[in-house]
């Protein structure tokens, strides 16, 4: 197990970890109405996008695909699309196709990749389980702020999974359980009044639920205070990872920096045995 660097960026602002409760978000319920998820999943999209919020993370995957020699990165829990509308740009790699997916595939996030004519990255329309991920959706597996979502025995098994069929793994979450964070977390309401009119694609029920009667900020507001709550720090991410087994595996866990945002960005990289030829061919 390898501990990244943190740097003095990240530890001015961790501050004493507040103990990690496990609430409910409400997006991630059944009874959550479509249009209500989508608007959550679509303003966290258009931030991360916008923001550039996980920018730095794509050394450690591009690192990652080539010790691997992945050719397709499978993103899970992706909800309106995630960072990869521009970080498949700045992988830089264009043999490698991106593969979003979801347990609740967004309608409006398949529209948007289908729309933004981005060769290589496509969005599957039908529902995948990060705890057990079909085999037929092959290749280097990422998440991005979602792996709070699921409790300890579910991370260990979406880690697990990731282990039993031979698939490296990186998950990235930017957010923390720190006073400071959970402060900025009343802000996101802001935001979403702030962004809504930006998102695409364009609908009249996401300006309803946002401006008429505010149900989205609302949803963004509680979910994202819970999403704080529920995140991992570095040392239970190595935790989890020493857990969930994986003999002759390489495990990485740190924090990075998250440009123009006073949030850290906690990772863990996994990634199986090199086979013989790709040793010989690295040495």
């Amino acid at each position: 197990m390898h501990r990244g660097s943190s740097g003095g960026y990240v530890a001015r602002f961790r501050g004493a970890d507040v103990r990690r409760v496990h609430l409910v978000e409400i997006h991630e319920q059944t009874w959550c109405p479509r249009v209500l998820r989508d608007g959550l999943t679509d303003f966290l999209q258009l931030g991360m996008r916008s923001l550039d919020m996980f920018g730095q993370a794509v050394p450690l995957v591009q690192r990652a695909l080539e010790r691997t020699g992945a050719s397709r990165v499978v993103d899970l829990c992706a909800g309106g699309g995630g960072p990869w509308l521009r970080l498949s740009r700045q992988l830089g790699a264009s043999d490698v196709q991106v593969l979003l997916t979801d347990k609740f595939p967004s309608a409006s996030a398949l529209r948007r990749v289908q729309g933004s004519g981005r060769e290589g990255l496509a969005y599957r329309p039908t529902s995948v389980d990060a705890v057990d991920v079909p085999a037929e959706v092959g290749g280097f597996r990422t998440m991005f702020n979602a792996f709070h979502q699921f409790e300890p025995h579910q991370a260990r098994a979406v880690l697990a999974d990731a282990v039993a069929k031979g698939q490296g793994i990186a998950v990235f979450e930017c957010s923390g359980r720190t006073p400071w964070l959970l402060f900025l977390m009343t802000g996101l309401p802001a935001l979403a009044f702030l962004l809504t009119p930006f998102v695409r694609p364009f609908s009249w029920a996401r300006l309803f639920w946002t401006y008429v009667i505010p149900a989205i900020p609302l949803v963004v507001l509680f979910d994202g205070i819970v999403s704080c709550l529920r995140t991992y720090t570095v040392a239970e991410l190595e935790a989890l990872a020493a857990e969930a087994g994986g003999v002759g595996w390489q495990w990485e866990a740190g924090s990075l920096r998250a440009p123009w945002l006073p949030i850290p960005i906690t990772y863990l990289v996994g990634t199986p045995p090199m086979a013989p030829a790709q040793v010989q061919a690295s040495a």
